[in-house]
């Protein structure tokens, strides 16, 4: 969390694009910056807190994306720029054959569950009416860092469990992508997506390594982002 807040402190002295992908080793469970989870420290998991809204997390086999832009090109409001990013993200689902689209938001209410997939919000990306991708962002005077959660493996027992919905509850609403594409590896997955937000962003990213003194600098104020570990 930590590095992809640095990376958008850099928008302030040069105007970039980043794209990043991680796994999360441990489990881990994300909350939203504003998000109140009365739960979060009883569970088993470590919980910290994103740089980005939206609801609670639990990243065990899915995959994790950070989008980092300028504001200029990427739409006036939030929901523009999620659409822009989102474009990116089904283009590369469809190189895998994956019949992603944007599905549609209801109107929030006082009972929401805590967990980003047993809700839908604006501009998220799934498959048969389903959310396969759940994200958050974040937004500065000079640029936005947009998060998302790549659900790959079908952890529908295990989301129902940690936050007291049934099961059925969560299959209703979300879908993995090992049932579409069952013989997926994060490699490629990682690949298509890259080439996905090349395509609909008429971008092109350079791979890069994050030096040491990033590495240093994130580690600095990384705690700032636990809650409970």
């Amino acid at each position: 969390m930590a590095l992809d807040s640095l990376l958008l402190q850099q928008l302030r002295e040069e105007e970039q694009v980043f794209l990043r992908f991680y796994t999360w080793c441990p489990p881990t469970i994300s909350i939203g910056l504003f998000q109140k989870w009365e739960q979060a420290c009883s569970t088993s998991y470590p919980v910290v807190r994103r740089p980005t809204g939206g609801k609670a997390v639990l990243h065990l086999g899915d995959l994790s994306y950070a989008f980092v832009g300028p504001l200029a090109g990427f739409g006036n409001s939030v929901l523009e720029t999620y659409y822009l990013v989102s474009q990116g993200l089904i283009k590369g689902l469809e190189l895998l054959g994956v019949p992603a689209e944007f599905l549609p938001a209801p109107l929030p209410g006082k009972d929401d569950p805590a967990s980003c997939f047993v809700q839908l919000s604006g501009h998220e990306v799934g498959v048969a009416g389903k959310k396969l991708i759940g994200s958050a962002q974040a937004r500065k005077p000079w640029g936005f860092l947009q998060h998302g959660s790549i659900m790959v493996e079908p952890i529908y027992r295990e989301t129902a469990e940690l936050f007291g919905v049934q099961e059925s509850q969560v299959k209703a609403q979300a879908i993995s992508l090992r049932e579409i594409v069952p013989d997926i590896t994060l490699g490629v997955l990682e690949n298509a997506l890259r080439e996905g937000f090349e395509d609909a962003l008429d971008l092109h990213f350079t791979r890069g390594e994050l030096s040491s003194k990033e590495l240093s600098q994130a580690a600095s104020f990384s705690r700032k982002y636990a809650v409970c570990s």
